[in-house]
């Protein structure tokens, strides 16, 4: 029995109104087992799938699964110095260039998170906090 991956994809598109297929990095455990389900279901009965080339799709999925928690855990490790890191510029004086080119100086007087990104509170003013220029002791 053929089975068209087109066809598939179709249906996923149809049936969540999306417009762009799903992207690899979505693709998790629940999909990889439908996968393989599908590919024992459909096998040819004369040469059905080694057991050891089965194994190894299972521990790719595996590894997948692993560097994915590492990805995540390597993130929010991240996330956590460049708080520690904004929290130490309160009370100094810093030259942060703005996303639109121009440069401010001012006394940090907090920290913020929008959008996934870290800023400094420079008065009035937020200033992300990657475009640092130089710090000041007050």
């Amino acid at each position: 029995m053929y089975v068209n991956p087109s066809l598939d994809i179709y249906k996923t598109y149809e049936q969540t109104g999306e417009t762009t297929p799903k992207q690899y990095a979505d693709f998790g455990s629940v999909e990889f087992m439908q996968l393989l389900m599908a590919q024992l279901q459909n096998q040819n009965p004369l040469e059905p799938m080694n057991d050891s080339e089965m194994m190894n799709q299972i521990s790719s999925l595996n590894s997948l699964d692993e560097l994915r928690a590492i990805k995540m855990m390597l993130s929010e490790s991240a996330v956590s110095s460049q708080a520690s890191y904004g929290a130490s510029l309160i009370g100094k004086s810093v030259k942060v260039g703005l996303d639109n080119g121009t440069i401010i100086e001012g006394v940090v007087s907090g920290t913020t998170v929008e959008s996934g990104r870290m800023y400094l509170q420079i008065g009035d003013q937020l200033a992300p906090l990657g475009n640092v220029l130089s710090i000041y002791q007050e």
